[in-house]
């Protein structure tokens, strides 16, 4: 699986959102289950699979049981993820999420649907327009590996 693109979408009035028709594809192959959670500003969503090699991930040295960092993370992140099903429209319900993870999100009636290689990310659509005039800015000193 590697998301690519944008899309610009609505939200109903049940918080739900119709994920664009090539990310389905990818969902679908698991299970067409969504494992989403709230980073930076935006609400993610993994496969379950994908979820577990993040979290994974977040540990480069491996996961340290012994290690209160390690395990308040790991706990974190899992406790955090909320796994919804795509329904037969292919829609996501965004809403299932925590009261406090949606305010924090900001989303709005139209969101963005974001593919970022393992994940999407959905953003308020403002707050995308802003993110993507930054990368547009950026892009070349980010090829040029300027910081």
């Amino acid at each position: 699986m590697y998301l690519t693109g944008s899309k610009t979408v609505s939200m109903d009035a049940q918080g739900r959102i119709t994920l664009p028709a090539d990310y389905r594809d990818d969902f679908k192959q698991a299970g067409n289950k969504v494992c989403l959670i709230l980073v930076k500003g935006a609400l993610w969503g993994f496969t379950p699979e994908g979820h577990e090699e993040w979290v994974k991930s977040c540990f480069p040295n491996g996961f340290n049981p012994l290690s209160k960092k390690d395990k308040a993370l790991r706990l974190a992140l899992n406790a955090k993820t909320v796994t919804v099903d795509i329904d037969k429209a292919g829609r996501v319900a965004l809403g299932k999420m925590p009261e406090s993870d949606l305010a924090k999100a900001n989303l709005g009636r139209e969101v963005v649907v974001v593919g970022d290689a393992d994940h999407f990310a959905v953003w308020n659509a403002e707050k995308w327009a802003e993110k993507q005039a930054e990368l547009e800015v950026d892009l070349d000193a980010l090829l040029d590996g300027e910081d």
